[in-house]
């Protein structure tokens, strides 16, 4: 900090204004770059997800498309005539030399073109059949845009194929090319199902000049679910790269590529010198990421062909098969817009830093230039040379104000100049007069009261010397006063010594009078408590008594509830057996029924006859004991019905004892609440008359105070009498002096002279004893 305030303002401020401007536009040109650098790589991403997922769905249609193309094979009659008619010629043919003869070597065709034969001239019924079928195996070929089409009997023979390489009349099952990619579509279709197609991912054929090949491979059936053979075909890669390599959106360095599941591309490069196909690109961390975890995302990473790039992928489904489609975008061509447009903000950044500087030390200059002149002048003023040009306070800018408020310093600083010498002068005149007032007030020291300064003073200094002289006049005037009271006061402090001895005495003589008083009251306060005390407990007794008797106004009420609900129960259980009375009358008249029916009966009807005697016998014993509980159960209603009767009467003559009771309760509580308060009265009275005992007793210690402090008085009085002495008075203006003795008002009056003093009304003190509502005796006593 000490560093930068040294550092002069004309560097310090252009550097200053610099300094912010190129942190602005620095601040202002990172953000801008931040955000545009992270848009661009946020729609790279975009594009290259647009991209993979473009590529990699039209790859999977296109399978797809090749897939029902072989599929619907397996449904066509001419495939199926074709390899039943071929298999048949080709067992009658000596070797497959002969077919490979006839259709490659002597094919007037170059290799690529040989489909162009339709027949060999040989009169064999193989070249018969070829010559009618292949036409239109070809036309597929064209149609579907396929590379060739194969077709195999059951024991691996290829019997056909529309391209006629050095595959054709080879054996698939034990031959050269067992192995290879067609083999396995050939085995896998020979033991699959029927309207399944197998595929055989791509890697290098042989017969194809050692080119990478996919096939795609049907068994067909015949209608009784028999397997005739297998149809197979070539697909062109040629079609799977113009998938990849299509330059729409891929810029100048973007590439599409697909990778199988064993790290080999399945495309080649769109650029010249690129990867071709079947290239390990494994150790690639793109490649690498997605086929292990299926992660897609890569920020920068390395490129297939060097450099960084961005890179974006997805894993596609082919037949069972995963392939990894990956795009890929240098970081160059990416950040091309990025790299211009921070070349762009650096150049505006520098200019905006030179042009501030430049703005910067303009603004210096147009500032500490008059800032110097402004020093300068300081300078000149704090010197007192006041004829210095401030002709720069005529600016409107802070500058100007400066300049205003130093011109404005420069008048007050010659005004100030002026008072001092008119205060040096004043000073000289103040000086004489302090020199003659300290001669007289060193005789006025010296207890000189008859001195008066004669000669008069400069100005205004003279109303000093006359206000000397007069308090020089005052203070004879007074003195002499003190000394002529000063005996005065000596004779009155005698006075009131003698009158506090005796106001002494009769205090002592009140408070002993007081202490007894309070003695006796306190012995009647304990009285009064023990009394209230008592009707206290009286209270709670009874107080206690009324809540048991509250307490068993419940316990009655209940009672006298269930003695009701038992007379109430006993009724509806004397229905019920009216109710069993009735069920065993009807009981017994239905056996008398069920009897007389028996008898009708006869000798049919006397086993009933038994059971509804027996059944009336029983009725009539139920209607006995019926009638005897029924008489019990009166019998006790009856009583039930006196026992409420009686707790009905208890309750009533429980409800006048509560009564009573509560009458009780109130009394004692209102004889113990008045009992609390004479207590309380009393008490009162106590604490009133020790407070005043206490008081009595202070003013005993003051009136011995004052008595102690009279005696100091009258030696004190003495003591100014002689210092009162020492000074010099002018008799004559002190003898003018009248002094009016009132002394007689402060001596004390004679006992027999003393007039009767009025009679103060004593107060009687209110107390309950012993018998209630006798009243104590007057205890005050007068003062």
């Amino acid at each position: 900090m000490g560093f930068f305030a040294s550092v002069a303002l004309s560097r310090k401020l252009p550097t200053i204004i610099a300094a912010l401007c190129v942190s602005a536009s620095v601040s202002i040109a990172a953000v801008s770059y931040l955000d545009f650098r992270a848009a661009i790589q946020s729609e790279t991403r975009q594009n290259l997800q647009i991209l993979t997922e473009g590529r990699g769905d039209a790859i999977v249609n296109w399978f797809e498309n090749k897939g029902q193309g072989v599929r619907a094979f397996g449904n066509d009659p001419s495939f199926l005539a074709a390899v039943s008619s071929f298999s048949s010629s080709y067992n009658l043919m000596i070797d497959s030399a002969g077919l490979q003869a006839a259709y490659i070597t002597n094919n007037p065709n170059p290799q690529g073109e040989r489909d162009k034969f339709d027949q060999a001239s040989e009169s064999v019924p193989y070249h018969f059949q070829h010559g009618q079928f292949h036409p239109y195996f070809r036309q597929i070929k064209e149609t579907m845009g396929l590379y060739d089409i194969f077709l195999f009997n059951l024991e691996g023979d290829l019997i056909y194929s529309v391209a006629k390489e050095e595959d054709f009349a080879t054996n698939f099952a034990t031959g050269p090319y067992a192995s290879s990619g067609l083999g396995s579509a050939f085995a896998q279709a020979r033991d699959g199902v029927a309207g399944e197609v197998y595929f055989a991912d791509f890697e290098a054929y042989a017969p194809s000049s050692g080119a990478a090949a996919s096939f795609l491979s049907t068994a067909l059936f015949d209608q009784t679910g028999q397997i005739k053979g297998v149809a197979a075909v070539q697909l062109p890669a040629s079609q799977i790269y113009a998938v990849f390599n299509n330059p729409t959106g891929l810029g100048e360095t973007g590439k599409v590529y697909a990778v199988g599941p064993d790290g080999l591309t399945r495309s080649i490069s769109r650029f010249e010198g690129g990867q071709p196909v079947l290239t390990n690109v494994a150790e690639y961390q793109q490649v690498a990421n997605l086929l292990s975890s299926g992660e897609t995302g890569q920020e920068l990473t390395q490129g297939l062909y060097g450099g960084l790039v961005f890179a974006d992928g997805l894993l596609i489904d082919i037949f069972g098969q995963q392939w990894a489609v990956i795009g890929e975008f240098g970081v160059a061509e990416v950040l091309a817009p990025v790299v211009a447009a921070r070349n762009k903000k650096l150049f505006v950044t520098l200019f905006v830093a030179g042009l501030a500087a430049i703005l910067g030390w303009l603004t210096a200059r147009s500032v500490v230039r008059p800032l110097s002149r402004l020093g300068e002048a300081m300078t000149e003023v704090s010197n007192k040379s006041y004829d210095v040009d401030l002709s720069d306070q005529t600016r409107g800018d802070e500058i100007g104000h400066l300049f205003q408020g130093l011109d404005r310093f420069r008048d007050k600083l010659m005004a100030s100049d002026q008072a001092e010498e008119e205060r040096q002068t004043l000073q000289a005149k103040q000086v004489q007069v302090v020199n003659r007032l300290s001669v007289a007030l060193t005789k006025l020291a010296d207890g000189d009261l008859t001195h008066q300064i004669s000669t008069p003073f400069d100005g205004e200094y003279d109303q000093l010397r006359q206000d000397y002289n007069r308090t020089m006049q005052n203070l004879n005037e007074t003195i002499g006063s003190v000394v002529i009271r000063s005996g005065t006061i000596r004779q009155r402090s005698d006075a009131m010594s003698s009158s506090s001895d005796d106001l002494s005495r009769r205090t002592e003589n009140q408070a002993a009078t007081l202490e007894q008083t309070a003695a006796a009251l306190d012995e009647m306060t304990a009285s009064v408590k023990s009394a209230a005390d008592g009707a206290r407990q009286v209270k709670d007794v009874v107080t206690s008594a009324r809540q048991d008797a509250d307490e068993s106004e419940p316990v009655v009420k209940d009672t006298v509830r269930a003695m009701t609900e038992i007379e109430g129960s006993s009724q509806e259980i004397s229905q019920i057996i009216g109710v069993i009375d009735d069920i065993a009358f009807q009981t017994n008249l239905l056996a008398l029924n069920a009897g007389v029916e028996a008898a009708r009966a006869y000798e049919a009807g006397r086993g009933f006859a038994v059971v509804a005697s027996e059944v009336r016998a029983l009725a009539q014993r139920s209607s006995d004991a019926a009638k005897q509980i029924k008489s019990l159960i009166s019998e006790s209603s009856s009583q039930v019905e006196r026992g409420v009767s009686l707790v009905g009467q208890a309750y009533e003559v429980l409800t006048k004892i509560a009564g009573h009771i509560n009458h009780i309760s109130d009394l004692v509580a209102e004889i113990a609440s008045g009992a609390e308060e004479q207590s309380i009265g009393i008490g009162e009275i106590n604490i009133g008359v020790t407070q005043l005992d206490k008081v009595t007793q202070q003013n005993a210690a003051m009136v011995e105070e004052a008595t102690a402090s009279s005696h100091a008085l009258n030696g004190e009085a003495a003591e100014l009498e002689q210092l009162v002495k020492r000074f010099r008075l002018d008799e004559a203006k002190v003898s003018q002096t009248s002094v009016v003795d009132n002394i007689s008002e402060f001596v004390p009056q004679p006992a027999a002279q003393k007039q009767a003093e009025p009679q103060l009304e004593r107060p009687a003190v209110a107390a309950a004893v012993q018998g209630g509502g006798r009243r104590a005796t007057d205890i005050w006593q007068d003062f």
